[in-house]
């Protein structure tokens, strides 16, 4: 199971005026590369990705490849390893007595089936899943693979023999899916199922909007799912809570680690730097500025 390959269930086909007109007024609305500085410490950069696998995000654009040769560290969100990947499958297997066919039923269970096929996933595991582990393994067979920019930095830190370290741990990770309210799992599962080719179209308009560096954009997207489908609504909500602001909170205290060392280059998901509640403005209580580089 991997966490990186969460499927944005919140956004949808419609982009409306009053969504975007909020999302345009907020801070930190376009970039992807910040140059953070603090008085008497040297500069570090935060770069904003996106957790998937496509081949058009696998590789920094340049000014943020410059930033990362000139880094001293680096931070990520998660540093996957062996340990973490049978962890993650421990955590995402419901209790004997459950089936994700029972939870779900018949119709979106063998929609779940299909979707995971590419996946290797036999009938019988998934039917054994939590509903949020089939959400985060959903799979878009017309999507391009390639490696994830997050773990490309990671092994290019390796060869550099730089510093590196993670904001989370597999446990936190964890946590925040596995204390997610089941009716919400279900509701966003059975969502995303019923709804596939639109969320596909909208995931190519979400990255397209995050290689232009408009996370306003992106941001109105999920605003707009809230106003398409009212009644994913509450869902949303607790997702959004969960997934973006609570763990934002988190990211910005610990990123200071190295920050307050300078010459750091950070990477973590790019909503997670958007807005009055991302860690740009989250950082600035305690003395930091941000400044677009890209």
């Amino acid at each position: 199971m991997n966490r990186r390959r969460f499927v944005a269930a919140g956004v949808a086909l419609a982009t409306f005026p009053l969504a975007q007109a909020y999302a345009q007024t907020q801070r930190f609305g376009h970039g992807r590369l910040w140059r953070v500085r603090k008085p008497r410490v040297a500069p570090s950069y935060v770069y904003g990705t996106i957790h998937v696998g496509d081949a058009r995000v696998s590789e920094l654009p340049a000014p943020a490849d410059a930033a990362f040769a000139r880094a001293h560290s680096l931070m990520v969100e998660f540093v996957p390893d062996r340990y973490t990947s049978e962890r993650f499958l421990e955590a995402a297997l419901l209790p004997p007595d459950q089936t994700l066919e029972q939870l779900i039923g018949p119709d979106d269970f063998e929609r779940a089936v299909e979707r995971l096929r590419p996946a290797g996933l036999s009938r019988e595991r998934v039917n054994k899943l939590k509903p949020w582990s089939v959400l985060l393994n959903l799979r878009d067979p017309a999507q391009p693979e390639g490696e994830p920019v997050d773990a490309r930095l990671v092994e290019r830190a390796q060869a550099r023999h730089l510093p590196f370290s993670q904001i989370e741990g597999v446990e936190e990770q964890i946590f925040t899916f596995d204390e997610f309210p089941m009716d919400s799992q279900i509701a966003l599962l059975k969502h995303s199922l019923a709804h596939a080719d639109e969320l596909s179209a909208l995931a190519e308009r979400t990255l397209r909007a995050y290689l232009a560096g408009d996370l306003s954009l992106i941001w109105s997207l999920r605003q707009a799912f809230a106003a398409r489908y009212p009644e994913m609504a509450p869902h949303q909500a607790v997702m959004t809570k969960r997934v973006i602001y609570d763990r934002s909170v988190v990211m910005a205290f610990r990123m200071q680690r190295e920050l307050r060392r300078g010459n750091a280059f950070v990477a973590l998901g790019a909503l997670h730097l958007f807005g009055e509640k991302g860690v740009l403005a989250l950082l600035e209580p305690d003395g930091y500025r941000a400044s677009r580089v890209l």
